[in-house]
Order: structure tokens, then sequence, then C-alpha cells
């Protein structure tokens, strides 16, 4: 497997359901993290690697679609199967066997309607947009965007930064000095959420400043019980990995998948049904660490 960046809740949460299926099924995975969304040179020799190696599948993230066409199809003529890893692409010009995600689109969609119901009447904006450049952050946002088109929520500061718990809480803090009164952050990810609901707490603006991002780790958990996080599209990152193992297994049997894209189902998140959701399918088992 080739992922752009193996840190934060969510990639650790899929890739447990990735090893954990593996195990069950008898599979070895090779892991390759290209440690961070700007080494895309390091994806590309890791994907170039697994490639040379012959491996029977590779599941892709890939930090930018458009530049990984050549080492991607240099996989495919080599015979290999290309299944999208929590992403429903794996280049922009070569065709996944398969893919596993949850639409970003959807994503994003699902947090605009969380930014609605919170301020019907509108108001201010801040956005950690996530990665410069990647496809998932990007995706996301491009559909919020349009889904608040014509309301009266108002974007009044974005950035992008490395998916980072230190630098997205500076950036957090940072457009909440600048707009002290702010009424809603966005985060990408539990990421860059987690750091706006830790910007707003040390600001005393919980409660006031609202938050909204997607996926829901230990610490999102943690913010929104503090009344710092306010709602959270949470993805079944453990069942993503899990779906990913089965798809491979399925075209290594020579079954193709209908449909070739697989949407897992989101999950809404507030403080009322926090305590109610099944978390099983949401984060590994408390202490896991590949």
């Amino acid at each position: 497997m080739s992922k752009p960046n193996l840190k934060g809740p969510y990639p650790t949460a899929e890739l447990y359901g990735i090893l954990d299926e593996a195990k069950a099924r008898g599979f070895t995975v090779i892991v390759q993290d290209a440690g961070g969304y700007a080494n895309i040179d390091k994806q590309l020799d890791q994907i170039s690697n697994l490639a040379i190696k012959k491996v029977a599948a590779i599941l892709i993230d890939p930090s930018d679609p458009a530049a990984l066409n050549g080492v991607v199809q240099q996989a495919r003529d080599a015979g290999i199967l290309l299944v999208g890893a929590g992403v429903n692409v794996v280049a922009s010009t070569v065709e996944p066997d398969a893919a596993v995600s949850s639409s970003h689109c959807n994503i994003g969609r699902e947090l605009a309607k969380g930014a609605k119901a919170l301020m019907p009447a509108g108001g201010s904006l801040g956005v950690l947009a996530g990665p410069p450049g990647s496809f998932w952050a990007t995706e996301r946002l491009r559909c919020f965007k349009e889904d608040i088109a014509g309301t009266s929520i108002k974007i009044v500061a974005e950035t992008t930064s490395e998916q980072d718990a230190a630098t997205s809480l500076t950036r957090a803090s940072e457009i909440l000095q600048r707009h002290p009164k702010l009424d809603m952050l966005y985060g990408a990810d539990d990421v860059y959420g987690v750091g706006a609901a830790r910007a707003a707490q040390a600001a005393d603006r919980c409660g006031k400043t609202r938050v909204i991002f997607s996926v829901l780790g230990e610490e999102a958990e943690e913010m929104m019980n503090a009344g710092c996080a306010d709602y959270v599209v949470a993805q079944q990152p453990v069942l993503i990995g899990r779906t990913e193992v089965r798809v491979i297994s399925d075209l290594l049997e020579g079954k193709k998948p209908e449909p070739k894209i697989i949407n897992v189902p989101l999950i809404g998140i507030t403080p009322e049904n926090l305590k109610t959701v099944d978390k099983a399918h949401l984060r590994p088992p408390a202490g896991w660490r590949p």
C-alpha cells in the first residue's frame, strides 16, 4: 500500500482495518508512507519499487493524482491490481480496478448541512482547508462551498497546511486572533478540527465559535465532550480498510466488485448522539499502534 501520510487518527484507523483483515486472509502487506503530502517524489519512488517487486495489488492514496499517472501506468502494465485507498482515484488518467472510500464530495456536503443547521442566520467562517493540493481536502471544500453558496455564511479566512496537529492549532489560533468574534471554524479532518477546537478552547470561544470537521478520533470525541466541537462527519476508516482488503481478495479470485467505486456510509455526529454511536468501525482498539 502507498499513502502520502500515515500520521493522524484516520490513516491509523484505516491501516488497522487493512492489517487486521489482511492477517485474517493470509496476505502480506508492505506499508509505504511518503511522510507528507509535499513528498510526491517519494511516493512516486515507493510505487515504482512496489511495481518492480511485482506485488499482486497496490492500495493507492495519491498525494497528487496527476503526478502519479506515469508510475501508476507502470504498475498497470506489470499486471498489478490497483485499488483506490480512501479515495476513488489512483491517478488522473489511469482507472482503478476498484476503490473504497467515503465520497469526499459528500463529506463536504454533510459539513455544509451541519454549518447551516448550526448557523441558520449565517455568520463568519474560518477554513482550515487541509494539505495544499491534496485531492480529498480539495474535493471536500469544493462541495462544501457549493452547498453554502447563496447563504449568509461567509468565508473570511482560509488557509492550507501540512497534516500536523501543532500546525493546525497554530493556524486556527491565527485566524481567531484576526477574527476574535468568528462564528465558526471548518476543519478538513480531525487533525485540523481538533486544532480548531483547541484554539477555540484557548480563546474561551467554545460554544461561541462553532467547530465542524470530519473523522471522529479519540481527541475529537474529547473536544466534543468538552463542548468545543459541534458537528463531526464521521467516516468509518476501519471498515474502509477492511473493505479494501476484501475487494483485493475478490479481484484476485476474478470477481469484479459492483459497483467498482464503493462508498462507505458517513455518520453525522453531534453532542446529542455521540455516546450512542458504535465506534467499532471508526477507530482501532485503544492503544493499538502499527
